[in-house]
């Protein structure tokens, strides 16, 4: 079938490793306009494009210290370090994390090979988990790294409540349009295409919209890896949702402090394609000694 869209607990172990692998040799050597793209915001937050950014700073207190898994070219930092906060980022790339050392000496970066040994006051995750194909997993990890008492923040895209599919979806056999298909003669390929759009696609939507909370839908197949050209989310493999997140936190016994879904005042374009969420990770209560 050319649409591949499973729940998580659906995949095997080496579905998921294969769909790791593949992203995994895109991520060494991306397009060059990859970060540009990430970082076409990242200048300076405002309120009204920027309000889960705005609403994830407020909470950085002096002396706080932040973890951002995921990175990146790491432009939360001096967002943080305005703040007051000492941040410390994470990620996969040797050359990205040198740039980062050299742009931000006072804060500190580890590779994934080499995670920080501490836990945090916040450990914040910007439009990275849609491109992990084990979310669980890595949401375990975010949870380890944060300090009892302490905060975890997401902010992603919302791919499932949001209307049409994320970009990384493609209808029929080839990523192109289905005009393209018919002027090269691809029927099969239209074919697949108008059958996906009109019936397999929306079927689907049905299906993930009506399934319980924790399903962490997965693309087998995403656009990147069938075509050359990037455009922003073609690699997402995760097709969030913020209750599947939510879910999650709640059966590790967080406290949920902050949805998007709450925030009234954010603007309906903004909220429809995006999701946060802040929870508090638990405090043990103190052990009695016994008598």
């Amino acid at each position: 079938m050319s649409l591949s869209l499973h729940p998580r607990a659906n995949l095997s172990d080496d579905q998921i490793a294969g769909l790791e692998r593949a992203l995994a040799a895109f991520y060494r050597n991306p397009p060059p306009k990859y970060y540009q793209m990430a970082d076409r915001s990242a200048a300076q937050y405002n309120p009204r494009d920027q309000p889960f950014h705005c609403d994830l700073m407020n909470r950085v207190f002096p002396g706080a210290t932040v973890l951002e898994a995921g990175c990146g070219t790491a432009h939360l930092c001096p967002q943080v370090e305005k703040n007051g906060g000492r941040y410390s980022g994470l990620d996969h790339s040797e050359e990205l994390l040198a740039n980062n050392r050299r742009r931000f000496p006072q804060a500190h970066f580890y590779s994934v090979q080499s995670p920080p040994a501490e836990t945090f006051d916040l450990v914040a995750s910007l439009y990275t988990i849609e491109h992990l194909a084990d979310p669980p997993k890595y949401l375990r990890q975010l949870w380890r790294f944060c300090r009892p008492g302490g905060l975890v923040a997401i902010i992603c895209p919302e791919f499932i409540a949001s209307s049409g599919l994320a970009p990384s979806v493609f209808y029929g056999h080839t990523p192109r349009r289905l005009m393209a298909k018919l002027r090269a003669g691809a029927l099969a390929d239209a074919a697949a295409h108008w059958i996906d759009l009109k019936w397999r696609a929306p079927a689907w939507k049905e299906r993930a919209l009506a399934s319980p909370p924790g399903a962490f839908w997965i693309n087998l197949k995403p656009r990147i890896l069938h075509e050359n050209d990037y455009n922003i989310d073609t690699d997402a493999v995760h097709l969030v949702q913020l209750r599947d997140l939510a879910w999650f936190f709640e059966k590790q016994g967080a406290e949920i402090i902050q949805t998007s879904d709450r925030m009234s005042d954010v603007a309906p374009e903004v909220r429809c394609y995006n999701c946060y969420l802040v929870v508090r990770k638990p405090v043990p209560a103190p052990q009695t000694a016994s008598l």
